[in-house]
């Protein structure tokens, strides 16, 4: 029977070996999980932002909406001036303008901040719910766009 010896330099060499690798791929396997997170985190965050944004261009549409049919008679009114007890004769009476100074768009409430009318239309901005974010929109008679 031959008996091999292994020089005292080179004992107990596979086990550290081994422990470093396992190290190596936990760290790895931490690092791609933090890294799908961060992914998710991402998304989401976008996500709402477009949903926002999808909820104030809603919001633009339904005041358009109403500014071109009951409430045609605040079109030309800054928003300062809709004022219940101070509304046009060409209102109907019991016209409620704070229908369209707060709504609600799915689920969340929108705040009409500024409405300024001008020939043809106006610019109106609209503004989510708390410190939400806002966007400006104009009207006219092609339709509402987003300047900003």
């Amino acid at each position: 029977m031959v008996v091999r010896s292994t020089p005292r330099a080179e004992a107990g060499f596979a086990l550290p070996l081994a422990l470093t690798g396992s190290l190596v791929l936990l760290l790895s396997g931490l690092s791609m999980q933090s890294l799908v997170l961060h992914g998710r985190q991402v998304q989401l965050a976008e996500r709402r932002r477009l949903q926002s944004e999808d909820r104030l261009a809603s919001a633009a549409q339904r005041v358009a909406a109403d500014l071109a049919g009951p409430y045609a008679c605040l079109k030309q009114l800054p928003l300062e001036q809709w004022r219940p007890e101070a509304l046009p004769s060409s209102c109907p009476a019991g016209l409620d303008p704070q229908w369209l100074v707060a709504m609600e768009i799915d689920g969340q409430a929108v705040r009409l901040a500024s409405w300024l009318p001008a020939e043809g239309g106006g610019l109106l901005q609209l503004q989510l719910a708390g410190e939400g974010p806002e966007r400006r929109f104009r009207l006219d008679a092609t339709g509402v766009k987003e300047v900003g």
